[in-house]
Order: structure tokens, then C-alpha cells, then sequence
């Protein structure tokens, strides 16, 4: 991969940073929003775990997804961004556009899925 090429994935890995923390901090906000709206029912509470679980279970998934591109991040500083993980072989630049922060290429990705080693 050119210099130019891991300049511009950095690029875009840094703005999808960016998006990562803003959205984090809002839906943990969201969650903590749920049930101050005065005086509830068990109906209402019950809705409103359930809701709030809904949110902080994304939040999860965002700080997975946050800690990935950082990792990402940093194989650019290693000169390892776009070298599968498992295989050592080039990551296909048409997933790189995808999924940014791609560990492993597509044959390698669903080889550890079918085992359940990997989700993301």
C-alpha cells in the first residue's frame, strides 16, 4: 500500500473516531435520560430498563468498534494497516473502504466467524 493510501485511510479512521466518541457520549447520555421524567408505573419502569439496556448495548458495540480504530490507527504507525492478522496476505483495499478498521481479510474473517472467534 502507497504512503498516499495509508494517508488517506488515516484520514478517514480519524473522522470515524470522531463520529465513534460524539455518538458514544450521546447515547450514554440517552441512557441516562431514561426514567427522570417524574413518577412511573412498573410498565414504565420495566420500559424504560429495557430501553436504557437497548442504548448502553450500543454504546458497547461503538466502544468495541472505537478501540478497533485505534487499533487501526496505530498498525498505520507500524506499517502493518491492510495485512491480515491471521494470513499475513494484503487486505483488499474495496474492504479497507468498508470497514476501515478490518483486522483480517474476507477468507481469513469468515474462516474465525464459522469457529465464533470473531464478530467484527
Amino acid at each position: 500500500m502507497t504512503d498516499e493510501r495509508k494517508e488517506y485511510f488515516k484520514q478517514k479512521l480519524l473522522k470515524l473516531k470522531a463520529e465513534l466518541i460524539t455518538q458514544l457520549n450521546e447515547r450514554y447520555n440517552e441512557s441516562l435520560s431514561f426514567g427522570n421524567d417524574g413518577a412511573q408505573d412498573s410498565c414504565d419502569e420495566a420500559y424504560n430498563i429495557y430501553s436504557r439496556n437497548l442504548v448502553l448495548g450500543k454504546v458497547e458495540t461503538d466502544a468495541l468498534k472505537l478501540q478497533l480504530v485505534e487499533q487501526a490507527l496505530m498498525r498505520i504507525t507500524d506499517d502493518t494497516y491492510g495485512i491480515c492478522q491471521d494470513c499475513e496476505d494484503e487486505i483488499d483495499e474495496r474492504r479497507l473502504e468498508i470497514v476501515p478498521f478490518a483486522r483480517f481479510c474476507l477468507s481469513c474473517k469468515s474462516e474465525l466467524e464459522k469457529k465464533g472467534l470473531v464478530k467484527i
